[in-house]
């Protein structure tokens, strides 16, 4: 890079965002450097001329398109420096690169504070709490942006920071979880290569996906005794019940889901050699006395995963998505103290669960014609054909063992994710004819049939494809324990989608002739969205937090009523799907007031800022119940139409935070698309299955359709301004149909 890109660089280092700027131009001891910062800009032809006013309107109009800042790698800072080479792109010492940032600084006439090797060390176990700290990280951020330009996007100032205020990690935690891992055998040996290959396998997902727990003697893999391995999560937040384990359960869980799937891949598992894996919560100081036992216990049909009741109460409250056993089993401990023993049957790991990377990488799971070949050759085998020379992948190892439901369930879930639908279902078939009341394989059966009906080419050929899918949803409801959310919320979409396919294809000229047909295909859009709308109310009852079938709920409604209020709708295509503000204010009202988001004896105003939080609040508690990245960008899309289109009063602050919400959505969309996944979107109003660049061209529609509603300059303008909007107005729910 030339000099001027470098400079560019490092001033997007240090403000990464216009809330960057504005927070540092606003402290008057910050002025030096900015009068210098200026001199600096104006030097490499950044700017017309040396002065603020021309820094600051650089920097916002510059900020304002990139808006970087939006995710930040989970990584502490004490890591990140003792990993320089690999994240910063640094090899020299901690001394060597101190004197670096400091000459930088001095020959660009920047006043920031000079770096030293104990303020370094002092923010590897401290928090950046202080405006000298904070500083201190901004100088390393301008070296960083001058010297490391093609890494600035990443770590720029306010990844630093975030880096930073994860230091307390290193503190002596006193609670939290513990989850231990155990290989027993009933007569295969177990070794030390097989103990090794355990230990590695903890690590390497630890430090790939777990990496910000990773410090100090937190997040290591430990031994108890020769055959038994556990690792500490701790409680990340003081206080709060069982709330407060929401971030420490969610890892542990999550390691858990890999582990399961990644001991039965193995070549290590056998029908004579087992992994039993346990959870527990609490003070760490009394919890081996519950850990133990619940490794050594012996349960009905072996299952891996083992959960205390404290534990298992704090999955249920932090709305962590799993399905445990109906009834435990109970046992006494030393003390005589009765322990009670709940083990998960299978995860929700069609939305929740990190994709298992073993699976991502198996030769016959790749979305390539070749792979695909060899797939149905396994899953359709021709008669007289030996599979003797077939290499070892992940569908053998299923065959091998069919009863192992979860693995079964992850190699379908990896192929829907790959839009190899008809594949997914084979497998399916291979899981339900052992346990035909596996909700979670039914479920992913019928979202697939869904899928492949929106894809059908004809209307008739998908009326079919959704009739079987809610076949599918009647054996649900009559033979499994089908009290959960997702699973209404997924049958309910398959009511959404099936009126959204309709009006679609009568837009595109598909629409009955007959006056009579017409109004009975108007009917039946109307009566599946209100049927959809039933089942939702039943997602809502049975779930802690309610925000998918909430948000599921809002849509129903508001698209019923957007279609009665102009059926013009049905037939006219290029009539886009307005709505008038009066509809949509009173369908969401209404519906804020059957969710809780109002109450009685404040102001309109109040009701609508309560309403904001509360809004805000779910998805961050939801957010945090997700570690598939493949499924946040469409949270993140749900959570700005609630914010955008569902809230009555539209101010600068809900612009602010929607345009945020929709480029962190493009952004992770962005991040998959290296493991050759889609994206599950809500983009056209249903549930689908679609590519990340498509994905992120919705985004992008959607960004310049918030653009042009809320005017520019909105960083410039006060919060609590409010953005006038008079008549029909284009929602961003329908901007993609």
């Amino acid at each position: 890079m030339n000099a001027q890109d470098k400079a560019l660089a490092a001033i997007f280092a240090l403000f990464p965002n216009p809330s960057s700027w504005v927070s540092f131009v606003q402290n008057e001891d910050h002025k030096p450097v900015c009068i210098s910062l200026a001199n600096f800009a104006f030097r490499h032809n950044l700017t017309a001329s040396a002065d603020l006013v021309s820094l600051a309107d650089f920097v916002l109009q510059k900020t304002q398109q990139e808006q970087s800042s939006a995710c930040f790698a989970q990584l502490g800072f004490e890591e990140l420096l003792d990993k320089k080479e690999e994240f910063l792109k640094v090899a020299i010492s901690l001394r060597a690169l101190t004197g670096r940032i400091n000459t930088l600084l001095a020959n660009q006439e920047i006043p920031l504070p000079k770096v030293t090797n104990t303020m370094l060390t002092r923010l590897k176990k401290e928090p950046a709490d202080t405006p000298y700290k904070q500083n201190v990280l901004r100088s390393l951020a301008f070296w960083l942006g001058y010297e490391r330009p093609e890494i600035s996007a990443i770590w720029h100032y306010e990844a630093l920071l975030n880096s930073c205020s994860k230091s307390r990690q290193t503190e002596n935690y006193r609670e939290g979880a513990r989850i231990g891992f155990m290989l027993t055998s009933r007569g295969d040996v177990i070794d030390h290569e097989i103990l090794g290959w355990l230990r590695k396998m903890l690590k390497n997902y630890i430090d790939q996906s777990i990496s910000h727990f990773s410090y100090g003697r937190w997040g290591k893999v430990k031994s108890h005794d020769i055959t038994t391995l556990y690792v500490d999560f701790p409680q990340e937040e003081q206080g709060g019940g069982l709330t407060a384990y929401r971030q420490c359960l969610r890892s542990s869980l999550s390691l858990a889901h890999q582990m399961a799937i990644g001991w039965a891949l193995s070549p290590y598992s056998t029908k004579n050699r087992f992994l039993s894996i346990a959870v527990v919560i609490g003070e760490y100081a009394g919890l081996d006395n519950y850990l133990l036992p619940l490794l050594n216990a012996k349960l009905p049909n072996d299952p891996v995963i083992r959960m205390s009741e404290t534990a298992r109460q704090g999955v249920l409250m932090n709305d962590i998505r799993v399905v445990f056993c109906s009834r435990p089993n109970e046992t006494s401990l030393f003390n005589g103290e009765a322990l009670t023993i709940w083990w998960i049957e299978s995860f929700w790991s069609t939305l929740y669960f990190d994709f298992v990377s073993d699976l991502l990488s198996d030769p016959i799971l790749r979305p390539d014609a070749p792979s695909m070949e060899k797939l149905n050759r396994l899953l359709r085998p021709l008669p007289n054909i030996s599979r003797e020379d077939e290499e070892s992948n992940a569908v053998l190892s299923f065959f091998k063992f069919p009863h192992n439901s979860i693995l079964g369930v992850d190699i379908a879930r990896t192929l829907y994710y790959r839009r190899c639908f008809h594949e997914a279902l084979e497998i399916l078939r291979v899981v339900l004819s052992i346990n035909p009341a596996d909700l979670i394989a039914r479920t992913l059966r019928m979202i697939l049939l869904r899928n492949i009906a929106l894809e059908a080419p004809t209307q008739g050929a998908a009326t079919g494809l959704f009739r079987q899918a809610l076949k599918e949803a009647r054996f649900i409801e009559a033979n499994c324990a089908c009290e959960s959310e997702d699973f209404y919320c997924e049958h309910a979409v398959v009511h959404l989608a099936w009126a959204m396919c309709t009006v679609r294809r009568a837009r595109l000229g598909d629409a009955p002739v007959d006056a009579f047909a017409f109004q009975e295909m108007k009917n039946s859009v109307f009566a599946s969205l209100e049927t959809a709308a039933g089942i939702l109310e039943n997602g809502i009852s049975v779930s802690p937090s309610a925000i998918r079938s909430a948000y599921l709920l809002i849509s129903c409604n508001l698209l019923s009523a957007l279609l009665k209020d102009d059926e013009e709708l049905f037939v006219n295509p290029q009539k886009p799907l307005f709505v008038s503000d009066s509809v949509c204010s009173e369908v969401t009202t209404r519906l804020h007031w059957q969710l809780g988001y109002r109450r009685n004896g404040v102001t309109e105003k109040a009701q609508n800022e309560k309403a904001e939080m509360l809004m805000i609040a779910m998805a961050d508690i939801h957010d945090h119940a997700i570690s598939l990245q493949s499924y946040r960008p469409t949270i993140y899309f749900c959570h700005a139409v609630a914010l955008w289109d569902c809230l009555p009063v539209k101010t600068v602050a809900i612009a602010k935070r929607t345009w945020l919400v929709l480029r962190k959505a493009a952004k992770i969309a962005e991040s998959v698309k290296e493991k050759n996944v889609c994206i599950y979107s809500f983009t056209r109003t249903y549930g689908e299955m679609i590519s990340a660049d498509e994905f992120i061209l919705h985004i992008q529609k959607c960004l310049r359709l918030l653009e042009k509603a809320a005017g520019g300059n909105l960083e410039k303008r006060f919060d609590s301004e409010i953005i006038p909007w008079d008549g029909r107005r284009p929602l961003l729910m329908t901007l993609n149909f």
